[in-house]
């Protein structure tokens, strides 16, 4: 069983026991076709294809986990740092804060802007 399987079965485990506990009766279906699509790519002989199948979901899913680290990164940055975007090339730079008015270089396009810190 690859990764995005994995997922799948566990996932309608919880579904399962989601929709059970709440007393939802026809939803907890959605659980049981989760755990058939994981069964069926675990014993599936076309492995080339739930390869690559299993690579688009860990592509998803670095993706996904990329864009959350940054944000909580972010988070916990605020206080130390302030965050712009430049005007030219659109990257998101860092300037530290209490600092007054300075002048901010862009180190992709060299961009230079002035902002309050």
């Amino acid at each position: 069983m690859d990764k995005l399987s994995t997922v799948l079965l566990y996932a309608g485990l919880a579904l399962i026991f989601l929709f059970n506990l709440l007393n939802i009766p026809f939803v907890g279906s959605i659980g049981w076709i989760a755990i058939a699509i994981s069964y069926f790519r675990a014993l599936s002989k076309n492995r080339p294809k739930r390869f690559i199948e299993n690579q688009k979901y860990l592509t998803l899913n670095r993706r996904v986990k990329q864009k959350f680290n940054q944000i909580r990164n972010k988070f916990y940055q605020h206080k130390q740092y302030k965050f712009y975007t430049c005007p030219n090339c659109k990257r998101k730079l860092r300037v530290p804060r209490k600092k007054g008015t300075i002048k901010i270089t862009c180190p992709h396009c060299k961009n230079q802007f002035v902002k309050k810190t």
